[in-house]
């Protein structure tokens, strides 16, 4: 019995101790690129409520709002290690921009896969939507916006995925528009369209769902236009159910109904790659390199956690309309591919629409 006894006293002096939790008794930073109340913001604080319970020590969350520059003031801040440090502590929770990357954009100040390791991602849908005196006499069908001769769009940064989208819509439509840009997050831009400031612009969909439709769209003042669709495996245009059995159609139906026949040429090519890369990678989360590999490893598990949580779920639904899609990082690398392997015909057709010619 004394010998039993001295080896299970043995045994437990000698077993290896529980791995430490890295997160245990710290605060993690959600840093956001644009402002509190915005789109970005809207949907970080949902992740925020619910991600700290798959992470080992359940960590305390806090947001921090770096709105400026279309987005690009805190991707450059992190990214330059000024707005936090690589030890695991600092999270980006970023509206991606492809255009930005793509033209390389002098805003923004870094290269995204040589300063940031993918944590995950986040896909989603692009709904724009205008005033209903955008046209005269009012909109009430597609048929109507060719008559739109003073149009106004709303936007964040010229360099933007956001404002590119607007652009090239509208020359693809070969509409005449003036750009109304460097609004810090949706809320201001919708407080701008209730004021007249301007008549048309854009919305991923908490923003929509929370924002334009209850101020907006039910207050009698605008109507959902289209949505942007995403490239189906065969090329072809392939929209959202959910928003199509809302009524609200894809762009090439739309402009097919306004003109009568199908968007063509160099600037819809661009449009509609721009429009399948910024709703599959929508939202990024990432981290600086150099972070810490334990860090990484637990927040990767935490967001791929969250893609089974029932709770988050149903928060989500709640806020967007629709169930959430987390995008992993491996499928992060690959649309990081396919932005630094943009065809030339693309670039140079993105950089003339941010005014980069050549």
């Amino acid at each position: 019995m004394l010998r039993l006894a001295s080896l299970a006293a043995a045994i437990v002096v000698t077993a290896s101790p529980a791995p430490a939790q890295f997160y245990k008794d710290k605060t993690l930073t959600m840093l956001v690129n644009y402002a509190a109340g915005g789109n970005a913001d809207t949907e970080a604080r949902v992740f925020q409520r619910h991600l700290s319970k798959h992470i080992a020590g359940k960590p305390n969350i806090i947001i921090r709002n770096l709105p400026g520059a279309g987005g690009a003031n805190a991707m450059n801040q992190l990214g330059l290690g000024i707005a936090g440090k690589p030890d695991g502590l600092t999270l980006g929770f970023f509206t991606m921009s492809a255009t930005s990357s793509i033209t390389d954009d002098p805003v923004l100040k870094v290269k995204i896969p040589d300063v940031y390791v993918p944590i995950a991602g986040g896909r989603g849908w692009n709904v724009v939507y205008g005033r209903k005196d955008i046209v005269p006499g009012g909109y009430t069908r597609p048929a109507d916006f060719p008559k739109a001769k003073r149009i106004f769009a709303g936007g964040y940064g010229k360099a933007t995925s956001h404002d590119t989208r607007l652009r090239l819509v509208l020359d693809v439509m070969n509409l005449p528009y003036t750009m109304v840009t460097g609004f810090q997050g949706a809320g201001h831009v919708n407080q701008a369209m209730l004021k007249g400031e301007v008549n048309f612009t854009g919305s991923s969909l908490p923003g929509f769902q929370t924002q334009v439709i209850p101020q907006i769209i039910k207050e009698g003042v605008g109507v959902a236009l289209f949505h942007h669709p995403v490239m189906a495996e065969d090329g072809s245009p392939q929209g959202n159910p959910l928003l199509e059995k809302q009524g609200i159609i894809t762009f090439h139906q739309f402009y097919r109904e306004a003109f009568g026949k199908p968007p063509s040429g160099a600037k819809h090519d661009a449009l509609f790659l721009m429009n399948d890369i910024s709703t599959k990678m929508q939202r990024g989360m990432l981290v600086p390199k150099g972070s810490p590999p334990e860090a990484i490893t637990e927040l990767r598990k935490a967001f791929a956690a969250l893609q089974h949580d029932p709770a988050f779920a149903k928060e989500f639904r709640a806020i967007t309309g629709e169930e959430p899609d987390i995008v992993s990082p491996a499928e992060m690398e690959q649309i990081l591919n396919r932005i630094r392997n943009v065809s030339p015909e693309v670039k140079k057709v993105l950089r003339a629409s941010v005014g980069q010619e050549g």
